[in-house]
């Protein structure tokens, strides 16, 4: 594993790459163009190991667990490894998904809208309303009213107070405990069934017809898994056999998005003070965690140089790290993972504008 690199503070690194003036581009020259081609073999094998993965953590819920009987409780920690891993597994299937959406798992665009719909459907995500939300996400990364994300629900103490910018989905967030997993699964409802909000009007005119079939696919497929568990196995075979993994794997990739561009270090900017370096590097994250659960996530969690070139494909994120480590020492941002990063799951932040910068602060 690259060693783990020590974290420079953004706002230091935001003054450095106001010195140097560097730009977007400036960090695309330094990654490899053979680095931004998808390998066939490699793509396959990876959607491969998943599914063998997948399929050996069901044998193993099937053999540990035939019901709620004293006999099957005695077994239930390695039930729970179990289900842990099957939702870590089914993250990697959503990372393919997310290879799919930005065109890196194959050349061929009609296989990335297969696969896509394949892997991201079973996890409550229609492809293309995906699709088309993400790379807002990465067209406008760390702008405040144009983020997607749960970071887009936070506002100032002031504007808490005086009611500026503060929806009821807001104010339940910072009221409520854990109020960021309440901003979390309203953001999933929204970018799943309220899109028509979240883009231009012209854009969604001339994408319903796809989001209607995307969501057509995905609702079929999830009522395909669960009825068909369901019916095959009654309500606690359709929870132990994917409806808790699910949840697991739906917790986890929450997680990592949140820590990736919204810890204690991270910078949201308004419109005027806002460029694409300073969302893309200033205020984005590698964030390191033991190599098993790398090798489950496939480096979904380096982060910086998918920000930086999206078409990667994940089995190219290790070394163009390496790479832009070494051409960007200053402006790389690194840490491992800590307990310190769930800190915003049980006390919301608000934030706190640096006028003269136009820079908001997580507090």
């Amino acid at each position: 594993m690259p060693e783990v690199l020590a974290l420079t503070t953004p706002i230091v690194v935001d003054e450095r790459i106001r010195e140097c003036n560097l730009t977007l581009t400036d960090f695309r020259r330094a990654i490899p163009q053979q680095y931004l081609q998808p390998s066939p073999v490699r793509s396959w094998w990876t959607l491969l190991r998943v599914c063998i993965l997948l399929g050996i953590c069901v044998e193993m819920i099937r053999r540990l667990d035939s019901g709620l009987d004293p006999q099957s409780l005695t077994r239930f920690p390695l039930l729970v490894v179990v289900w842990v891993t099957y939702g870590w597994s089914l993250v990697g299937l959503f990372v393919i998904g997310h290879d799919c959406g930005h065109q890196s798992f194959s050349s061929r665009k009609w296989v990335n809208e297969i696969v896509g719909h394949l892997a991201m459907s079973p996890l409550g995500s229609g492809f293309h309303a995906w699709k088309l939300t993400h790379n807002q996400h990465h067209a406008y990364t760390q702008l405040r009213g144009r983020e997607v994300d749960w970071a887009s629900f936070l506002v100032t103490r002031e504007e808490f107070h005086s009611g500026k910018r503060c929806s009821r989905i807001t104010r339940l967030g910072y009221r409520l405990p854990f109020g960021i997993a309440l901003w979390v699964g309203w953001n999933t409802i929204r970018r799943g069934f309220m899109i028509r909000t979240l883009i231009p009007p012209q854009q969604f005119a001339i994408e319903r017809r796809r989001l209607i079939w995307s969501g057509a696919i995905m609702a079929a497929t999830l009522f395909a898994i669960y009825g068909g568990l369901w019916y095959a196995c009654g309500y606690w075979g359709m929870l132990k056999y994917f409806g808790i993994p699910a949840v697991i794997a739906n917790i986890t990739g929450s997680v990592i998005i949140t820590i990736q561009h919204a810890n204690e270090h991270s910078l949201l900017f308004d419109k005027a003070h806002w460029s694409p370096v300073r969302g893309q590097i200033v205020s984005t994250f590698n964030v390191r965690f033991p190599r098993l659960l790398e090798f489950l996530w496939f480096d979904i969690n380096i982060h910086i140089p998918h920000h930086i070139a999206p078409a990667i494909p994940w089995y190219y994120l290790r070394r163009t790290s390496r790479i832009l480590h070494q051409a960007f020492p200053d402006c790389y941002q690194e840490q491992r993972f800590g307990w310190k990063h769930l800190a915003w799951w049980r006390r919301t932040p608000f934030l706190e504008k640096v006028d003269a910068e136009g820079y908001y602060l997580f507090s």
